[in-house]
């Protein structure tokens, strides 16, 4: 995969995060003493386990009287087992897994590492999905069924001051007092070819402190979110082609030509 011409791209962006990731109907059979073949799969690049609750399902609906923006609805069960997370060394990549989601994190702490680039992302995330259904297929019988598919890009930008949002994000046209704290945020339904809407982008801004909570910070995320046009690994990494390009082209709409020649816009 190529990075888009037109795209905007930047030599030193606040992104802090970025996350891809599906969701997908719960393996049949599948319990928790199967999650160690699970980790057999990845520990040589990922060898630290952690543990965390599920999460529970969640699908965009829209149109009708039950649209809904970001929605959690649990249909039956949750998942059996837990939500396990596979890191990596530097502890900058991870996966985490639970029997109907596969998620891949990069995050930019606890080492201050160049992002990788999405391209390198995306590439790293449908290999190691393609493993996982190669395992689902031969010890279940089962073939993947995306029903649900995201990406997100978390910024962190350290300001002096919160009143200084203007200087930062066009959606702010600045007051005249100090500002404590900000919290906004909005939705974008995202429409197909067809004129029928797939995915939401949702915009945040939060006012937050740097991660050694010596600085302000806002924490900027914009998360692509929907279902993909089919149920197999292709139609999800089309999904998140798109959503990339959604989100980097908002993120350079509504943040300031100021700030982006401090992150080295490239002209």
């Amino acid at each position: 995969m190529q990075r888009p011409d037109h795209l905007p791209d930047f030599t030193d962006p606040p992104l802090d995060e970025v996350v891809i990731g599906v969701q997908f109907a719960p393996i049949p059979g599948y319990a928790s003493v199967h999650s160690m073949k699970v980790w057999d799969l990845f520990m040589e690049e990922f060898p630290t386990v952690q543990e965390f609750p599920v999460l529970e399902p969640q699908f965009e609906t829209f149109g009708g009287v039950n649209a809904q923006a970001g929605p959690r609805i649990q249909v039956g069960a949750l998942p059996v087992g837990s939500r396990l997370w596979f890191l990596s060394d530097d502890g900058n990549h991870l996966i985490q897994f639970q029997p109907d989601r596969f998620i891949t994190n990069w995050r930019r702490e606890p080492n201050t590492k160049p992002y990788p680039r999405f391209e390198g992302l995306s590439e790293a995330f449908a290999s190691n999905i393609r493993k996982i259904a190669k395992h689902f297929e031969s010890d279940f019988g089962y073939l993947v069924n995306i029903n649900q598919a995201e990406v997100a890009y978390i910024n962190i930008i350290p300001v002096d001051s919160f009143s200084d949002a203007g200087q930062w994000f066009e959606l702010w046209n600045g007051v005249s007092f100090e500002v404590e704290a900000l919290n906004t945020s909005f939705n974008e339904v995202v429409k197909g070819a067809d004129g029928k809407p797939f995915a939401r982008l949702n915009h945040q801004i939060q006012s937050v402190l740097t991660a050694d909570g010596k600085q302000r910070a806002f924490r900027l995320s914009l998360t692509f979110k929907g279902k993909p046009a089919g149920s197999d690994i292709e139609s999800a990494m089309a999904f998140f082609a798109a959503g990339r390009d959604a989100i980097v082209t908002r993120f350079a709409e509504i943040t300031t030509s100021v700030a982006q020649r401090k992150w080295g816009k490239v002209e």
